[in-house]
């Protein structure tokens, strides 16, 4: 397909095009299911960017649902830089031809992209581990007081920090919620970013972050746990990943400020 040509109803996957299988009257009222069919058309590999989309009517007809509904998951899909639109000539794929594409796959490899990757950390792992504590087996506790062990006689940085993902996974998994183990797999593949890990280390010299603290802080996460209580778990794992912030904010200034003399 060449790129600016209208995408047609050959384009649409099958799951796309569910209309003869889908009850229409539920359907139609639907601007969830709406956006979940168009982004999936938007970021096909068929939709190159500037591929034109068809009219909010055939799209509505392509698709059995309801124009409406067509029109709002169309306004979200532009707020997120999915699409595209020029008065006159349509609507279009990926973002608008003169601003350049939205980077919202990667995080800077720079003490603020750290500090937004525990920000997302915050947001998520005390959670996990509330979960966690309400779901971990004894295996998995004892995997963790494994994992708390080898972070303390490791030999180097790198040895220290594998373990300590390790650990954290453990307690991922152990939430048994796959969506939410998704989530944090990403963040854990951001957090090993080459860049990333280069400030993680310069952060943890310059502030002498000791195996023997991280294991204080892991082992008030793990009693919590062996407890079953996610309370304390989550408020545990918060108060591990607030220190780790409070001390990269601490380095940021500290950045900022030698860059300034």
């Amino acid at each position: 397909m060449s790129n600016g040509s209208p995408l047609t109803p050959d384009d649409l996957s099958h799951s796309d095009r569910k209309d003869a299988v889908d009850d229409p009257a539920v359907l139609a009222d639907s601007s969830a299911i709406a956006l979940e069919r168009l982004r999936a058309i938007v970021v096909s590999p068929s939709a190159a960017p500037g591929q034109k989309l068809p009219t909010e009517r055939d799209l509505a007809a392509q698709l059995g649902l309801g124009r409406r509904e067509i029109r709002r998951a169309l306004e979200v899909l532009e707020t997120e830089g999915l699409i595209w639109r020029r008065q006159g000539a349509g609507t279009f794929t990926g973002p608008p031809q003169d601003l350049p594409p939205l980077q919202s796959d990667t995080i800077s490899a720079s003490p603020a992209g750290l500090l937004n990757l525990i920000e997302a950390r915050l947001a998520l792992e005390p959670s996990l581990a509330r979960l966690a504590a309400q779901r971990a087996s004894p295996d998995v506790l004892r995997r963790i007081a494994t994992c708390i062990d080898r972070i303390g006689s490791a030999e180097d940085v790198d040895s220290a920090d594998l373990w300590d993902s390790t650990l954290h996974r453990e307690i991922a998994q152990a939430a048994a919620n796959p969506l939410l183990l998704s989530l944090f797999d990403r963040l854990n593949a951001w957090r090993h970013d080459k860049g990333l890990l280069r400030l993680r280390t310069s952060l943890n010299s310059r502030h002498r972050i000791s195996a023997g603290y991280a294991q204080t802080e892991h082992r008030r996460i793990l009693a919590a746990m062996e407890a079953g209580d996610g309370a304390a778990a989550a408020q545990a794992m918060r108060d591990h990943l607030t220190d780790l912030y409070t001390l990269l904010l601490q380095y940021n200034q500290e950045e900022m400020t030698s860059h300034d003399v």
